[in-house]
């Protein structure tokens, strides 16, 4: 019995460190990966980006303000000083609103710029007539930035939903390990205690001496199968940490978890909440909103496309000041100062073939809109008949482990009743591991499953509270 204590001692400090315990649970860690593993902030900054590039397309909207000084002195003679500057606010598409000051005084000054000492103000319009009037660059990219943020938002969704699906894989193989260690460890307590008691029976002439040899023989098998399972527990702790990040951000050295959670809890826990996950709402799910955003700027970028077709005919028109004695101007239907400009590809091959090209784009967006939507109740639809498929299965794993069971309890009686062999006996428990083994790889399975409708859903909803 002592050798047994010392076994069970050293394979626990395997297991737990008490110096680098923490304790574990699923809903802290969920929030601890959305606090601070990288992946998560940078899906913050997704939306951060969007967010910047409206206000930088808003940003064309601001005034705008320019100037020019020019002068010439020549043989001791001013031959011209000319001052141009002008104050411009765009409006709506290609509308401008301008006020501007024109100075221009010397004797060789070129008439057409030639102004009072006092300079001459003015206040006029711009306006595009023909293209740009609906829609130009400047507002399309207005309204395309202003998609974009639904866009990027819908990319920070994505992101956070494959991070939290992943991490939640990790924790819940984490779990099943802890599992294999618990039964592991109970059959090889079992084995040993076996072994001690068939060791002092054949010390007493009750038992033949080979029947410890065959009782260490499945011992030590049972000992391997438990070091077996603190490996694939050590491994699956190196992949939980890879996400469990902590505010100094990564961990410098491995953590020996504890968990308040188990796999048979939440296995329970998510055939109670399966109702609520088995009919998702696509219209939610990131992925489409994403490729619904990204048409929406497709058709603005189509309705930019085809105004780029019509002709440029842009008029300007000027009130210019008939004060001329200080600037204070009083402006006057009788003074102004007025042009058109026009210019029109004659054969038009650039602006039809780049709409052409734009309306391909949009067209194929939603091809690849309609596939997605398609792709993913196909994904759905099958999650639901592998639901199906492993709740019969789970309840034939559950007999199984059931009557595995109560075969060994049996052996175990004829066993000790000198009726039965111990190779019998090993025999039906090492089926009755595999039937707890087999069990709780389904309830894995299972909640994978359950797992993986949410992520088609893609609401972010994995807290099984």
């Amino acid at each position: 019995m002592k050798n047994l204590i010392i076994v069970l001692s050293f394979f626990y400090s395997l297991i737990v460190v008490s110096q680098n315990n923490s304790i574990l649970s699923y809903n802290d860690y969920l929030t601890n990966v959305l606090l601070n593993n990288p992946i998560s902030k940078r899906a913050d900054n997704e939306k951060k980006y969007g967010e910047l590039q409206y206000k930088a397309a808003r940003g064309n909207y601001d005034p705008s303000i320019s100037g020019n000084f020019d002068q010439k002195q020549f043989a001791g003679s001013n031959y011209y000083t000319t001052i141009n500057s002008e104050i411009k606010q765009p409006i709506f598409t290609s509308q401008y609103l301008k006020f501007g000051y024109d100075y221009g005084i010397g004797s060789n000054v070129n008439p057409e710029f030639s102004t009072s000492s006092s300079g001459l103000p003015y206040l006029g319009a711009e306006v595009g007539v023909l293209q740009g009037l609906l829609i130009d660059k400047r507002r399309a990219e207005v309204l395309k930035s202003k998609n974009y943020i639904n866009y990027y938002d819908a990319e920070k969704q994505i992101l956070l939903n494959d991070l939290l699906y992943v991490s939640s894989q990790k924790y819940f193989e984490w779990l099943f390990t802890l599992k294999e260690i618990s039964l592991n460890n109970f059959f090889m307590v079992t084995a040993k205690q076996r072994l001690l008691g068939i060791e002092a029976l054949a010390g007493i002439g009750e038992r033949a001496p080979i029947d410890t040899i065959e009782a260490a023989i499945f011992y030590q098998t049972r000992l391997l199968d438990f070091q077996g399972a603190l490996i694939d527990n050590q491994k699956s702790i190196n992949e939980l940490s890879m996400y469990n990040w902590t505010s100094n951000g990564a961990s410098s050295q491995l953590n020996n978890y504890q968990s308040t959670d188990s796999l048979d809890g939440f296995f329970e826990k998510t055939k109670t909440l399966l109702t609520k996950f088995l009919n998702p709402t696509l219209v939610s799910n990131p992925v489409i909103l994403k490729y619904n955003s990204y048409q929406k700027v497709l058709e603005i970028d189509n309705r930019l496309k085809k105004e780029m077709i019509k002709p440029i005919l842009n008029v300007k028109y000027n009130f210019l000041s008939e004060n001329y004695t200080s600037f204070n101007p009083a402006f006057s239907n009788n003074n102004y100062k007025w042009g058109v400009n026009l210019s029109f590809p004659l054969l038009l091959r650039n602006p039809v073939n780049e709409y052409k090209m734009a309306r391909i784009i949009s067209r194929n967006n939603n091809f690849e809109l309609s596939n997605k939507t398609n792709e993913l109740e196909f994904k759905i639809n099958i999650l639901k008949q592998t639901i199906n498929i492993l709740s019969q299965q789970l309840q034939n794993a559950d007999r199984s482990a059931k009557y595995s069971k109560q075969l060994v309890e049996a052996e175990r009686l004829k066993f000790e009743n000198g009726e039965s062999s111990l190779f019998l006996l090993n025999t039906r428990e090492n089926k009755w591991l595999e039937t707890e083994l087999k069990l709780a790889e389904y309830k894995l399975k299972f909640i994978k499953t359950v797992l993986n409708i949410i992520y088609l859903n893609g609401n972010l909803d994995y807290k099984l509270d």
